[in-house]
Protein backbone atom coordinates (compact mmCIF):
# COMPACT_ATOMS: atom_id res chain seq x y z
CA UNK A 1 0.00 0.00 0.00
CA UNK A 2 2.97 2.24 1.25
CA UNK A 3 4.46 1.59 -2.78
CA UNK A 4 1.15 2.23 -4.38
CA UNK A 5 0.76 5.69 -2.53
CA UNK A 6 4.51 6.77 -2.90
CA UNK A 7 4.24 6.48 -6.67
CA UNK A 8 0.76 8.15 -6.93
CA UNK A 9 2.33 10.70 -4.69
CA UNK A 10 5.44 11.14 -6.57
CA UNK A 11 3.75 11.54 -10.18
CA UNK A 12 1.25 13.76 -8.84
CA UNK A 13 3.51 16.41 -7.24
CA UNK A 14 5.72 15.71 -10.53
CA UNK A 15 2.88 17.21 -12.62
CA UNK A 16 1.61 19.36 -9.88
CA UNK A 17 5.15 20.96 -10.10
CA UNK A 18 5.14 21.52 -13.81
CA UNK A 19 2.14 23.65 -13.00
CA UNK A 20 3.83 25.81 -10.47
CA UNK A 21 6.89 26.38 -12.29
CA UNK A 22 4.70 27.56 -15.62
CA UNK A 23 3.35 30.39 -13.22
CA UNK A 24 7.11 32.16 -12.83
CA UNK A 25 7.99 31.44 -16.99
CA UNK A 26 4.61 33.62 -17.09
CA UNK A 27 6.24 36.12 -14.77
CA UNK A 28 9.34 36.17 -16.67
CA UNK A 29 6.82 36.89 -20.11
CA UNK A 30 5.46 39.81 -18.20
CA UNK A 31 9.28 40.92 -17.64
CA UNK A 32 10.66 40.57 -20.87
CA UNK A 33 7.93 41.81 -22.98
CA UNK A 34 8.45 45.61 -23.83
CA UNK A 35 6.13 47.84 -21.67
CA UNK A 36 3.51 49.30 -23.72
CA UNK A 37 3.30 53.14 -23.90
CA UNK A 38 -0.22 52.87 -24.18
CA UNK A 39 -2.42 49.87 -23.08
CA UNK A 40 -4.44 48.10 -25.92
CA UNK A 41 -7.25 48.56 -24.73
CA UNK A 42 -8.53 52.37 -22.84
CA UNK A 43 -11.22 49.91 -21.02
CA UNK A 44 -8.70 47.92 -19.21
CA UNK A 45 -10.27 48.60 -15.43
CA UNK A 46 -13.84 47.05 -17.01
CA UNK A 47 -11.83 43.73 -17.64
CA UNK A 48 -10.29 43.67 -14.55
CA UNK A 49 -13.73 43.49 -13.06
CA UNK A 50 -14.49 40.94 -15.74
CA UNK A 51 -11.49 38.79 -14.93
CA UNK A 52 -11.53 38.99 -11.45
CA UNK A 53 -15.65 38.00 -11.32
CA UNK A 54 -14.62 35.13 -13.79
CA UNK A 55 -11.70 33.59 -11.32
CA UNK A 56 -13.45 34.35 -8.03
CA UNK A 57 -16.43 32.27 -9.29
CA UNK A 58 -13.42 29.82 -10.65
CA UNK A 59 -12.19 29.62 -7.01
CA UNK A 60 -15.28 29.52 -5.33
CA UNK A 61 -16.14 26.17 -7.39
CA UNK A 62 -12.98 24.54 -7.13
CA UNK A 63 -13.28 22.56 -4.12
CA UNK A 64 -16.89 20.98 -4.78
CA UNK A 65 -15.89 20.63 -8.22
CA UNK A 66 -13.22 18.65 -6.94
CA UNK A 67 -15.17 16.58 -4.32
CA UNK A 68 -17.91 15.69 -6.96
CA UNK A 69 -15.26 14.34 -9.16
CA UNK A 70 -14.35 11.90 -6.27
CA UNK A 71 -17.63 11.15 -4.91
CA UNK A 72 -18.27 8.32 -7.58
CA UNK A 73 -14.92 6.75 -6.81
CA UNK A 74 -15.05 7.23 -3.74
CA UNK A 75 -18.67 4.77 -3.04
CA UNK A 76 -16.84 2.46 -5.79
CA UNK A 77 -13.87 2.10 -3.05
CA UNK A 78 -15.82 1.70 -0.11
CA UNK A 79 -17.86 -1.49 -1.81
CA UNK A 80 -14.46 -3.06 -3.42
CA UNK A 81 -11.76 -2.16 -2.04
CA UNK A 82 -9.46 -1.77 -4.63
CA UNK A 83 -7.45 1.98 -4.63
CA UNK A 84 -6.34 1.82 -8.01
CA UNK A 85 -9.69 3.80 -9.49
CA UNK A 86 -9.25 6.31 -6.54
CA UNK A 87 -6.24 7.01 -6.53
CA UNK A 88 -7.32 7.58 -10.83
CA UNK A 89 -10.36 9.80 -9.78
CA UNK A 90 -7.62 11.66 -7.24
CA UNK A 91 -5.55 12.45 -9.82
CA UNK A 92 -7.26 13.72 -11.94
CA UNK A 93 -9.87 15.94 -9.80
CA UNK A 94 -5.81 17.05 -8.65
CA UNK A 95 -4.90 18.18 -11.70
CA UNK A 96 -8.21 19.74 -12.82
CA UNK A 97 -8.22 21.84 -9.74
CA UNK A 98 -4.68 22.87 -10.22
CA UNK A 99 -5.53 23.45 -14.31
CA UNK A 100 -8.25 25.91 -12.93
CA UNK A 101 -6.01 27.90 -10.74
CA UNK A 102 -3.04 27.98 -13.54
CA UNK A 103 -6.80 29.42 -15.54
CA UNK A 104 -6.43 32.32 -13.01
CA UNK A 105 -2.90 33.18 -13.99
CA UNK A 106 -3.38 33.48 -17.51
CA UNK A 107 -6.07 35.64 -16.66
CA UNK A 108 -3.66 38.01 -15.40
CA UNK A 109 -1.70 37.27 -17.78
CA UNK A 110 -4.32 38.34 -20.56
CA UNK A 111 -5.16 41.42 -18.39
CA UNK A 112 -1.43 42.76 -18.28
CA UNK A 113 -1.26 42.49 -22.21
CA UNK A 114 -4.69 44.36 -22.21
CA UNK A 115 -3.93 47.09 -20.02
CA UNK A 116 0.02 46.77 -18.99
CA UNK A 117 -0.58 46.97 -15.60
CA UNK A 118 1.67 44.41 -14.03
CA UNK A 119 0.33 44.77 -10.92
CA UNK A 120 -2.70 43.31 -11.74
CA UNK A 121 -1.00 40.03 -13.16
CA UNK A 122 0.97 40.23 -10.06
CA UNK A 123 -1.74 40.17 -8.06
CA UNK A 124 -3.63 36.96 -10.23
CA UNK A 125 -0.34 35.14 -10.00
CA UNK A 126 -0.37 35.59 -6.71
CA UNK A 127 -3.77 34.20 -6.08
CA UNK A 128 -2.77 31.06 -7.78
CA UNK A 129 0.53 30.47 -6.42
CA UNK A 130 -1.51 30.26 -3.14
CA UNK A 131 -4.03 28.24 -4.25
CA UNK A 132 -1.51 25.63 -5.80
CA UNK A 133 0.43 25.93 -2.70
CA UNK A 134 -2.61 24.85 -0.49
CA UNK A 135 -3.57 21.89 -2.67
CA UNK A 136 0.02 20.57 -3.06
CA UNK A 137 -0.46 16.84 -2.68
CA UNK A 138 0.52 15.52 0.55
CA UNK A 139 1.04 11.71 1.71
CA UNK A 140 -1.89 12.16 5.09
CA UNK A 141 -4.18 13.04 2.73
CA UNK A 142 -4.10 10.14 0.57
CA UNK A 143 -3.50 7.95 3.12
CA UNK A 144 -6.86 9.52 4.55
CA UNK A 145 -8.48 9.46 1.32
CA UNK A 146 -7.69 5.46 0.89
CA UNK A 147 -9.41 5.13 4.82
CA UNK A 148 -12.70 2.73 4.60
CA UNK A 149 -15.59 4.42 5.78
CA UNK A 150 -17.39 2.47 8.60
CA UNK A 151 -14.54 -0.01 9.30
CA UNK A 152 -12.11 2.37 11.27
CA UNK A 153 -8.78 4.69 10.55
CA UNK A 154 -6.92 1.46 8.99
CA UNK A 155 -6.30 1.97 5.42
CA UNK A 156 -8.03 -1.34 2.72
CA UNK A 157 -4.67 -3.38 1.71
CA UNK A 158 -4.67 -4.65 -1.56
Amino acid sequence: MQNLVAGHLGRLRVICAAMLVSLPIYAAVVLTVPFAERPALAQGGHFLWIFAAISVLNLVTVMPVYRAMLAGARRVFSVSGQPGPLLRAHATAHLVAFARLEAVAVLGLVLYFLSARIDWFAVFAAVAAVGMLVLWPVRSKVTALLVTPGIGTQPVQP
